[in-house]
């Protein structure tokens, strides 16, 4: 069984003069990688921004309905345009249709522990569904990476801790701030999502390694935090999945990792 926990349908790429894929064609897409990768299940994240390029939330509720193999998550429109209405928010998530939240600090100019939040995570209290927040590195230069710094997960952790929390990208590269913050607080989880879009090379694949092994030495177990993911699009499965082996996770842990824990926290039906 395998779920990668973090792929989207936006269109990251697009040659000049072309127009952006449709979402339906990127959704077909999706499915093929999965079926070429042994990929069961994939969680489906929204954007930050509705665009051409990146499909809001009710389009994917209307393309993926009922389809099994997928969950969406809800990217949080903050302080961007056409800012996300909570009420519709909480409505698909109340009915099911939803079942978490992803924060974009940095992208869209606000830090992990903004006072802001905390009606969304109320909301994620309230109908007890996962936010899952993007810590570390970001894809865009114009983003603020010190708002997202996963050290700032454990403010809200501590604040709200009938929450749980998904610390995307390991927090790359602060691997062992984001070690300290998995260890100390029971409702943080992490991904190894988007450690690499390309082909990584030898020496940033020894400080992956590295890291990620001094992570797991630090936090304990494994199988019970963290969980298997790619980025797709932006990162290829088939080469991720030679990266994600390459890490030097304990076997023993790797059922948890590859679907057990992300079942359990997105409440997937894999029957």
């Amino acid at each position: 069984m395998l779920i990668d926990c973090h792929v989207h349908l936006n269109n990251y790429y697009t040659e000049e003069g072309k127009h952006p894929r449709p979402t339906r064609e990127n959704v077909a897409l999706l499915f093929s990688e999965m079926e070429e990768h042994g990929v069961d299940h994939a969680v489906v994240l929204t954007s930050y921004l509705v665009n051409v390029s990146r499909p809001a939330v009710e389009e994917l509720l209307e393309i993926l309905a009922e389809d099994g193999r997928t969950t969406i998550i809800e990217g949080l429109r903050w302080r961007s345009e056409n800012r996300t209405d909570l009420f519709r928010m909480e409505e698909r998530i109340r009915d099911g249709f939803v079942k978490g939240i992803k924060l974009y600090p940095g992208y869209d100019r606000y830090a992990i522990n903004d006072p802001s939040l905390e009606a969304v995570f109320r909301i994620a209290s309230k109908h007890d569904v996962p936010v899952l927040i993007h810590c570390g590195d970001t894809f865009a230069k114009g983003a603020k990476v010190r708002q997202a710094h996963p050290l700032l997960v454990d403010e809200v952790a501590v604040d709200f801790p009938e929450v749980r929390f998904v610390i995307c990208h390991l927090g790359n590269p602060w691997f062992v701030d984001t070690a300290e913050v998995l260890y100390k607080n029971d409702n943080v989880y992490a991904d190894v999502s988007g450690l690499a879009l390309m082909d990584p090379g030898e020496a940033y694949m020894k400080f992956l390694a590295d890291g990620v092994q001094r992570l797991v030495a630090y936090m304990g177990d494994p199988a019970a935090k963290l969980m298997y993911g790619t980025d797709w699009p932006l990162a290829d499965m088939g080469m991720y999945r030679e990266l994600f082996d390459r890490l030097g996770l304990p076997e023993d842990a790797m059922e948890g990792i590859l679907w057990k824990t992300a079942a359990d926290l997105f409440k997937i039906d894999l029957g």
